[in-house]
């Protein structure tokens, strides 16, 4: 069995964290869609969740076939900013939507 690339995973990292920013402020602007999610598992976090596990594994097969760079640290910074960044964007998005 083929496993993962670091870089298939980084990939697969880069898609949920923005697939779980978009989708969370979707929710809370869209009544729709939060009722949607909520009707697909009884919880509408559940459903991010479970959404959000098989984008990644599905994106990481995808891209299974990159090779690797020898220095991985850029495909983990990026991955970094961009947690942080979503994190940010929610943040900033509830600050201004609740203040």
């Amino acid at each position: 069995m083929n496993s993962f690339s670091i870089k298939a995973l980084a990939y697969a990292c880069h898609a949920v964290i923005w697939f779980v920013v978009i989708i969370t402020i979707a929710t809370e602007l869209a009544e729709p869609v939060k009722g949607f999610l909520t009707g697909l598992t009884g919880h509408h976090w559940t459903a991010k969740g479970i959404i959000s596990l098989v984008l990644f594994f599905a994106v990481a097969f995808i891209f299974t076939k990159k090779e690797d760079p020898a220095d991985v640290t850029g495909l983990v910074r990026g991955v970094l900013f961009s947690a942080v960044l979503g994190a940010i964007t929610i943040f900033i998005f509830y600050l201004f939507e609740y203040s």
